[in-house]
């Protein structure tokens, strides 16, 4: 009957994935001091909302693919700039302007999503 639009399930996607990097920033600043820990990182949202597939549930016991947020799996960082004596390739200044970054792109999100949704009740006359 009512199906949401693509624009919100975008920003939806978005802010998922904001909220997943952020867990992984959190760790490698966690991890900063561990010998050995490589830093990780997750893809560009541009990348996995590419890649997404077309997947529908047509049926109510079908698995929804939307279900599972975008870029659940982190990577490992290529782009570290060093590795520190003790094997470590966290930088805890790169970190903050990822969670900086991060930060201005969940807001980004919430901006289209609130955007959308004023739209979508102006047009019903709200």
């Amino acid at each position: 009957m009512f199906d949401i639009p693509e624009v919100m399930r975008m920003a939806q996607g978005m802010a998922r994935h904001a909220a997943a990097r952020q867990v992984v920033i959190a760790e490698n600043i966690a991890q900063a001091n561990t010998p050995g820990y490589q830093a990780r990182d997750l893809p560009d949202f541009g990348t996995h909302y590419a890649q997404r597939s077309g997947l529908k549930a047509t049926h109510p016991r079908h698995i929804d693919s939307s279900a599972t947020p975008l870029g659940a799996r982190a990577l490992l960082d290529p782009s570290a700039p060093f590795v520190s004596p003790n094997g470590n390739t966290v930088s805890l200044e790169r970190e903050m302007i990822r969670s900086a970054h991060n930060r201005q792109a969940h807001d980004m999100a919430l901006s289209i999503y609130g955007s959308a949704r004023t739209i979508l009740r102006t047009s019903l006359g709200r």
